[in-house]
């Protein structure tokens, strides 16, 4: 059975799509056989990979928004794959509860504003709700994202992170236009500009996240 990494939060907009995506790539391009379940209704990365002509090659690409297909649908994907990621709506739903429950990582994208840190509490909830009902420690990190540059702000969104217990990553994704770029095309900035710092940043994430997610 794959691994499996959901990429989750209740708010909208921190760039959890762009993670996913890129993520998958890396490890792809790493020499991993990598599968990737939508369950967002707005089929984001379903679309994102799509536009793709060399992008996702290699990567088998999967949408469902019914929560009671998860499980089945993970299994199934996990069955000729090193590791399985799954992105979730924007939103709390029955699907990501269902979602994280199957999950060896969740990576929770945050950025630096109240309103992000308060959903990445909430987050944690969740994930600690689903720990006790599967009678399993569900491993969890968050990372801060769309991060414009390094403020007092984006300081202070941190320090929280660590006093709340919400394990944030040493890498921090920057808010890059080249994400955007990507997106248009079904590209990664590991594909279109491996040179780039988001490429970098991508790189350093994934690697630091390695030694939690393939045990």
């Amino acid at each position: 059975m794959a691994n499996v990494l959901v990429v989750s939060t209740s708010k909208g907009g921190t760039g959890k799509t762009t993670l996913g995506v890129s993520l998958a790539a890396y490890w792809r391009d790493q020499g991993k056989r990598v599968s990737i379940l939508d369950t967002d209704p707005n089929e984001a990365m379903t679309r994102w990979a799509g536009k793709s002509q060399t992008g996702f090659q290699g990567i088998e690409v999967r949408s469902s928004s019914n929560e009671h297909d998860i499980i089945e649908n993970v299994q199934q994907l996990g069955a000729n794959a090193d590791l399985v990621v799954v992105d979730t709506a924007g939103f709390g739903n029955q699907s990501m509860i269902y979602a994280v429950g199957i999950a060896d990582l969740v990576l929770v994208p945050v950025m630096a504003d109240e309103a992000s840190l308060f959903e990445a509490a909430k987050m944690k909830r969740v994930i600690d709700s689903a720990s006790a009902l599967t009678r399993r420690d569900i491993n969890f990190r968050t990372v801060l994202n769309r991060v414009k540059r390094t403020t007092t702000v984006v300081r202070h969104t941190e320090r929280n992170l660590e006093q709340l217990g919400l394990r944030p990553t040493a890498t921090r994704i920057g808010d890059r236009v080249i994400f955007q770029e990507a997106s248009y095309h079904g590209e990664t900035p590991l594909s279109l500009m491996p040179g780039n710092r988001a490429a970098l940043e991508i790189r350093n994430l994934a690697r630091e996240l390695e030694p939690e997610l393939f045990i």
